[in-house]
């Protein structure tokens, strides 16, 4: 069963919007600068972020399928749901209200620095604060046998380079 307001999208509604990577790039771009932009230039900017490189280094053949993209399939869908105004005579694309309110799903509206969506920092510290008791344990002499350190060990080992990993990711995210 679908849950919706008066004036809302069910939910079933918002999350066939959103399972599209394209239209949740169009809708954080759009969030994120709520002035209206041009389709041509929201294609560019699309294009750029799906071929990871800037938007002077495309080439027109990468602009001219995305915007065919857009105007044909991603830009109607998000107007017919209310989430964009789109104005076929000037090309201009602005965020509605309802627009405003799926920024929620998004994140859009996390800044770039906000420490509270970080996790990678914070299993980083607790595997390298194991990583620490672990060798006061060692060079300690506690009760632990040969194996028993060398699995406690192998274990950390692995806890670390998983928590490394994922905070170098999260820290790329950060700066895209």
């Amino acid at each position: 069963m679908t849950e919706t307001r008066e004036n809302e999208l069910s939910q079933d509604e918002l999350f066939s919007l959103l399972s599209n990577p394209r239209r949740r790039f169009i809708l954080q771009y759009l969030n994120k600068n709520p002035e209206s932009i041009r389709l041509q230039a929201l294609a560019t900017e699309v294009a750029a972020w799906e071929n990871e490189t800037d938007p002077e280094e495309l080439t027109d053949k990468e602009q001219k399928r995305l915007y065919v993209s857009l105007h044909q399939t991603h830009i109607p869908k998000l107007e017919a749901a209310g989430i964009v105004e789109y104005d076929g005579d000037t090309g201009e694309i602005r965020l509605t209200d309802r627009g405003s309110d799926v920024n929620r799903y998004l994140d859009a509206g996390a800044s770039s620095g906000d420490e509270s969506r970080r996790w990678g920092r914070y299993y980083l510290l607790i595997a390298l604060f194991g990583l620490l008791v672990y060798g006061l344990v060692t060079l300690g002499g506690g009760s632990v046998d040969q194996t028993g350190v060398i699995l406690i060990g192998v274990a950390w080992v692995l806890l670390v380079a998983i928590a490394l990993f994922q905070y170098v990711q999260t820290e790329r995210r950060g700066r895209d």
